[in-house]
């Protein structure tokens, strides 16, 4: 008789809470609703992978240098030049990042030396491409 008392008292506590909680009406997603969810989370960091490779100040020629910060959702490059520093915008695209200078879109790439076209950085490994004749390296 004590077991059923305590069962009985222990039921109807669960209840009066499970009537004082608030209900959640919120349906589950569906598949496709996750599933994208998902992609979205694993595109985002893919594409903060790619880009933690390009994060930081590299060198060219002459006094010339790219810089990359991370933002929260996207990536400031300073390129300077003999012009002086200039800002740009810069998103994850494939492997690379992309740019828009001069109305034109240029995808900055990881290269070595040689591949940036650049006599004064030729036997350098660890470098990025702007355009061909336009790199720098880290040394």
């Amino acid at each position: 008789m004590i077991r059923t008392i305590l069962s009985a008292a222990s039921v109807i506590a669960l209840l009066t809470v499970a009537a004082c909680s608030p209900k959640d009406d919120t349906p589950p997603p569906t598949k496709a609703e996750a599933s994208a969810s998902s992609e979205v989370s694993a595109s985002a960091s893919s594409a903060a992978d790619v880009a933690s490779d390009y994060v930081g100040r590299w060198i060219g020629p002459e006094g010339t240098s790219l810089e990359v910060t991370a933002r929260e959702h996207d990536y400031v490059v300073s390129i300077t030049n003999l012009d002086g520093p200039k800002e740009f915008t810069g998103t994850v695209v494939g492997n690379g990042i992309q740019i828009e200078r001069d109305g034109q879109k240029f995808l900055i790439q990881h290269s070595n030396g040689a591949q940036t076209g650049m006599k004064w950085l030729a036997d350098k490994r660890d470098c990025v491409t702007v355009t061909t004749g336009e790199g720098y390296c880290r040394d």
